[in-house]
């Protein structure tokens, strides 16, 4: 629920965002007015509702199908544009047979618009290289003149959660960040977090947990398994995996 929740916020500031909302009303205007696809046989007001919903339909779905696709686990060791093509060729499908939909509601047969295969066709290149164009931008974010890793990983949070990491921990689709300061919920692969915050002293103690080594608080046993107590009071377990790492570093004998 709270990743569904983080979602949703995500989406309404996009929408917000004076940009995105220039080009969505110039699109709409554009469309509206050159009536495409025969949708110039219907009323002004009929076109307009059509391509205000279709559009922004297009924004809010392509920006969370490409976003969620970054996040499935079997896509893990895929490259970053390669899973955003996938992304976008699963909103042209789904896409494709809203607008089938959408048409039949609104104009009930008083435009002649292209059937499936052909608006797929129109909508698929268009998803593609949007795709294109937001891997462009993020990877300009991500390199940053002169900045390390670790730069760019805390770029991503609020400036007052600071940089003394506690823990990073896997939500749903979401990397918790804990800091000393408090906790920020970010959509970042959990593999990607580990290689940015490469330098900083710490361990990762599960699949889905990796603890700062100033955000220890407690090592222990519970029934027979390793539990990690950090700063902020979480109890989170050690797997089998990872334990002899702990042991190596010497933290089992000084929390012990």
């Amino acid at each position: 629920m709270t990743g569904m929740n983080l979602t949703l916020r995500e989406l309404q500031g996009m929408i917000l965002d004076k940009r995105a909302l220039a080009i969505t009303l110039t699109a709409v205007m554009a469309c509206t007015l050159a009536g495409p696809f025969g949708t110039h046989d219907a009323p002004l007001i009929i076109r307009a509702a059509y391509w205000l919903a279709s559009i922004t339909v297009a924004l809010v779905m392509s920006t969370a199908i490409i976003s969620s696709a970054h996040q499935v686990k079997a896509l893990e060791g895929l490259p970053a544009w390669v899973v955003s093509q996938l992304g976008a060729a699963t909103f042209s499908l789904i896409y494709a047979g809203f607008l089938v939909l959408l048409t039949n509601l609104m104009f009930d047969g008083r435009a002649t618009l292209p059937n499936y295969l052909t608006l797929l066709g129109f909508v698929s290149p268009i998803a593609a290289a949007v795709a294109v164009i937001v891997d462009l931008f993020r990877s300009d974010e991500d390199r940053g003149d002169g900045d390390t890793p670790d730069d760019r990983f805390f770029k991503r949070l609020k400036p007052d959660l600071g940089r003394s990491l506690i823990r990073l921990s896997m939500q749903d689709h979401y990397l918790e960040v804990v800091t000393s300061k408090g906790a920020q919920l970010i959509l970042l692969r959990f593999s990607d977090a580990l290689e940015k915050v490469g330098a900083q002293p710490g361990w990762r103690i599960h699949r889905s947990h990796w603890v700062a080594e100033a955000g220890i608080s407690d090592i222990r046993r519970e029934n027979g398994k390793t539990v990690v107590v950090t700063q902020d009071g979480e109890e989170l377990p050690v797997s089998r995996t990872y334990l002899p790492t702990l042991r190596e570093a010497g933290l089992l004998k000084r929390f012990g």
